[in-house]
């Protein structure tokens, strides 16, 4: 090879080179790892299925066993086919449903609402009429708590962590386990 091929040929790689040293110095968030979306929407899947079973709902007492509990995805769904699997189970007897809705659908039926961040707009209404039953609003948007909802799945250092607004839960009527506020992150 010639002085001035192999001169190219070292510029090359030198560029090669610092191309993947500037890549992998770039924070964790501007390069997901392929595994990282789906590990965090999994372990939010199974944190919405054990709200259904830590969160008593105000007219639960008198819901049919064969009623599904039901967990509705306002606008995008980031979960995939996690959340499908939920319903081979059952939560307190009752079977769960899943429910993909859009702003044009009213959120009757849903026991659990969960709202992406990834979402361009919100719903209209993040609580529900008066007239209706309540239902849990979920996130893990970090302001969602600010911004009227009752429980946000936020990701601190790789981890995914429960934030609950307990007084406005309360003033919903729900009544939370006190294990699963044992192992929240923030009670508002």
């Amino acid at each position: 090879m010639s002085r001035s091929g192999w001169r190219c040929f070292m510029r090359n790689v030198f560029t090669r080179g610092l191309i993947w040293v500037l890549l992998a110095s770039l924070p964790q968030a501007a390069l997901p790892a392929a595994d990282d979306l789906p590990r965090e929407y999994r372990i939010k899947a199974a944190y919405l299925y054990n709200l259904s079973k830590f969160i008593t709902w105000p007219d639960e007492s008198t819901q049919d066993k064969s009623t599904p509990v039901t967990i509705c995805v306002y606008g995008y769904n980031p979960f995939g086919q996690y959340l499908e699997k939920l319903q081979e189970r059952t939560v307190k007897g009752r079977p769960i449903a899943i429910r993909y809705m859009n702003d044009h659908q009213a959120f009757n039926g849903c026991q659990i609402l969960f709202i992406s961040q990834y979402n361009t707009t919100m719903p209209r209404l993040v609580t529900v009429p008066p007239s209706s039953p309540p239902v849990l609003t979920v996130s893990d948007d970090e302001d969602f708590l600010s911004r009227g909802g009752l429980v946000a799945l936020v990701t601190v250092n790789n981890n995914v962590q429960l934030d609950i607004n307990l007084s406005r839960a309360k003033q919903a009527g729900f009544i939370i386990s006190a294990n699963l506020l044992e192992v929240a992150r923030k009670i508002e």
